[in-house]
């Protein structure tokens, strides 16, 4: 970007220590880069051109800004990481500015400090609506693909095995079988109907899942005794020391993972699930693993609703998700939440 004795080298570096993410991706990496040369340009423009002013908030809708906000939010980088970066290059590069610049008086300062204050601060307004855009997006995609998966379990299982439970009843009550086939008949009605049951009630535990004032793995256990109180192969650890996160992304954390316990029981509820909670400093990692079937992970099913709502929902919280799964092999969904926010 620059020779290694440009003051802006020393700068980006600092701003990539703090920020290891940088340096593992390519385009923010880029993005910093082009972002810092931009600014550095825009303050000598602004102060050679004689502008006095530091309000740059009515540009927020400048287009390359918005892009930049949107390549932000699609990697999950909050605007706060990136007004700290802002910060980090305003307070190192004001006196090599006011020296390139040749300012010496009071005057001179006051004008080169408000024209690298506007050429940096610019960005953030338009980074931040674009930011707060791209999550009301997926917010509004999660929440419309978790009703549409509500939806689906009424009509497809909930209202299916109601009708064939109804059915059974209508049976008996418009043929009158003789005594044994009548019994068999209820006996059926009333299997179906108790599973339809069930669902209901699963589906408004899941509803009302909440994490309170546990932490996520106390509520993940709690919530699952709920769920499934007559299964016995389920297996909840916890390692390291678990930590409260803030409340808006644990009840998000927790519908995933209610999520992925709920297609385990779905899709392979003969077989056994484990549930494993690694706590860091920076990040919890949970993994729910199954040796059931599994799937063919390269075929439709890579498509389904609630591998995609579980997506958008771990973009919401700038969590990692993925599923995998082979044919024969079980499946493992991977969920990795950074600790920490507002």
């Amino acid at each position: 970007m620059h020779h290694p004795s440009d003051p802006l080298t020393a700068i980006a570096e600092q701003i990539q220590a703090r920020f290891p993410e940088l340096a593992t991706d390519p385009d923010l990496a880029q993005s910093l880069e082009d972002n810092v040369a931009s600014m550095i340009r825009e303050a000598h423009a602004r102060y050679a051109a004689g502008d006095g002013s530091s309000i740059v908030s009515d540009a927020f809708l400048d287009p390359e800004h918005l892009a930049t906000g949107t390549l932000h939010a699609e990697q999950s980088q909050h605007p706060a990481g990136a007004m700290l970066a802002a910060e980090m290059l305003f307070d190192a590069y004001l006196p090599v500015f006011v020296e390139e610049v040749g300012a010496v008086d009071v005057p001179d300062v006051l004008r080169a400090t408000r024209a690298l204050h506007a050429g940096i601060w610019n960005r953030f307004p338009a980074g931040a609506i674009a930011y707060t855009e791209a999550l009301r997006q997926r917010a509004s995609s999660a929440h419309l693909d978790s009703r549409t998966q509500i939806a689906r379990d009424l009509h497809d299982r909930i209202a299916h095995a109601i009708i064939a439970g109804v059915q059974r009843v209508d049976l008996v009550l418009f043929t009158d079988p003789p005594a044994p086939t009548r019994v068999g008949h209820l006996e059926d009605a009333a299997r179906l109907l108790r599973d339809a049951l069930g669902e209901v009630q699963d589906l408004a535990v899941a509803l009302h899942a909440r994490v309170g004032d546990d932490l996520l793995d106390s509520a993940l256990a709690r919530h699952a005794a709920d769920l499934f109180p007559e299964d016995a192969s389920i297996s909840i650890s916890s390692y390291g020391t678990p930590v409260a996160m803030p409340s808006w992304k644990s009840e998000e954390a927790l519908t995933i993972l209610l999520e992925a316990l709920t297609n385990w029981r779905k899709h392979a509820r003969d077989s056994t699930a484990t549930v494993h909670f690694e706590w860091s400093d920076t990040a919890v990692t949970v993994t729910v693993s199954d040796d059931g079937p599994g799937f063919d992970d390269t075929e439709e099913r890579r498509g389904r609703l609630g591998r995609r709502t579980m997506q958008e929902r771990a973009g919401l919280i700038g969590a990692r998700f993925a599923i995998t799964s082979r044919p024969g092999d079980g499946t493992t969904v991977a969920l990795i939440v950074p600790i920490g926010g507002v």
